[in-house]
């Protein structure tokens, strides 16, 4: 998409919106009560690193529930799969996000509630002082952005938090009496988790660095403005398999249904979208529902589900080749580099009879880069039979042999060596 369209469409959105009036600012932490609720900002970052800022996207708010995805991510990436979920699920709870609930296992019942997220927080570092996995999450949470904004710290939001923790302490205190926590943990511990979990959610961000942070969700876990990789595509799917499914609190539901992409809201008006290889969005404005989300952070969404057609099932159509002609060419273009990715060169062959078989992604990568990167030696070869360019560089100058050559030049793999060959 052109991002001069983009701008101009969620400017538009902006506009359609910021004079509404509904919700009403949190205030069971008194810090939070304080925000000026005619505060309200969009940003938006895409894959390949471009950032549209509208409205108030430099004002810092807390992350609060917003940092659940990130801190899973982290844990996720270090301890694998297994070990986070034998002690956290992942089924939404049906529950409000403080419910005093476990799931049949004696679990909170995913990371994306206040039970869960303190879970995770205690699988972070355990054994390491206080101030070192506060520091780690602060370090990690700006490397996942990029580190295109500073990244700060509300000292009283955190002294709130924990001064009216009673309920969090308490689910603390039922999960450890049904053994959920990794080990037996003293009363000591268990409270350098719980300061962790609230010091997590007291961090800082404003709109344009939530943009950054919510595009390396969006692009496989690799930072659009470093090149980092920060988590691994299976990380990066589970997480954003969660945000889909319990992301919203108790809307969550609703939101899956009517918005279709993976999301997180937290109570400081914030919400984290991820619309995945394309962008990621953060929305903000103070005042929630009923439920707990962004009164106009919601609308947003909303709006940019029927002005861009991203819900996660819009574009379901019948192998009637006849049906793409329906979609717009970014869509068409997705669905040619995903087929190319999964080796599906029956989609291909129909693509191409209605699109240029050279189209590229945001970061110029076409279908033969991808095919030629995950070793689909077919593809590669269908593709070059049929007019795919090989000499088309994406954004860091790679054309689809050099990027092999690069990522494998001591390693003798077989489905590689044949490649080359066809590319050379």
């Amino acid at each position: 998409m052109d991002i001069q369209n983009l701008k101009n469409m969620l400017t538009d959105i902006f506009n359609e919106i910021k004079n509404e009036k509904g919700g009403k600012v949190a205030n069971y932490i008194p810090q939070l009560g304080k925000m000026n609720p005619d505060l309200f900002g969009i940003s938006a970052c895409t894959v390949d690193g471009h950032i549209i800022d509208i409205g108030d996207t430099n004002v810092e708010f807390c992350l609060q529930s917003c940092s659940k995805p990130l801190t899973y991510c982290l844990v996720r990436e270090e301890l694998g799969r297994d070990k986070v979920h034998s002690h956290v699920g992942f089924e939404p709870s049906g529950q409000a996000f403080n419910a005093h609930v476990l799931n049949k296992q004696g679990l909170p019942h995913n990371p994306m509630i206040n039970a869960g997220a303190m879970m995770v927080s205690s699988l972070l570092h355990p054994r390491d002082d206080p101030s070192e996995r506060f520091e780690y999450v602060l370090n990690s949470f700006e490397r996942i952005s990029g580190n295109i904004g500073k990244i700060n710290f509300d000292n009283s939001v955190f002294l709130s938090e924990a001064q009216h923790a009673d309920r969090n302490l308490s689910l603390a205190y039922y999960m450890r009496e049904n053994k959920a926590f990794d080990g037996d943990i003293s009363s000591n511990e268990m409270q350098e988790h719980l300061d962790l979990y609230f010091q997590t959610c007291a961090i800082t961000i404003n709109t344009h660095i939530g943009s950054s942070i919510c595009a390396t969700l969006a692009n496989g876990g690799i930072c659009p403005i470093t090149n980092e990789k920060i988590f691994s595509k299976d990380t990066i799917r589970d997480c954003l398999t969660l945000m889909y499914n319990c992301g919203m609190y108790d809307f969550s539901g609703q939101f899956s249904f009517e918005i279709g992409l993976p999301a997180k809201s937290g109570v400081s008006g914030c919400i984290f979208l991820v619309i995945p290889n394309v962008m990621g969005l953060c929305i903000w404005s103070p005042p929630l529902d009923d439920i707990g989300n962004s009164y106009k952070g919601l609308k947003v969404c909303k709006k940019i589900v029927e002005k861009f057609n991203y819900h996660i099932f819009d574009n379901i159509v019948s192998k009637n080749a006849n049906n793409y002609s329906l979609l717009s060419d970014d869509v068409l273009t997705q669905k040619l580099i995903n087929s190319a990715m999964n080796d599906d060169i029956s989609t291909i062959s129909k693509l191409i009879k209605i699109i240029d078989i050279n189209k590229s992604d945001y970061d110029k990568r076409t279908a033969l880069h991808i095919a030629a990167a995950e070793g689909n030696i077919k593809t590669v070869d269908f593709l070059l039979k049929n007019g795919c360019d090989k000499s088309l560089k994406d954004r860091w100058g790679n054309t689809a042999l050099s990027q092999i050559e690069d990522n494998y030049a001591d390693e003798d793999i077989p489905v590689y060596n044949d490649i080359k060959k066809l590319l050379y």
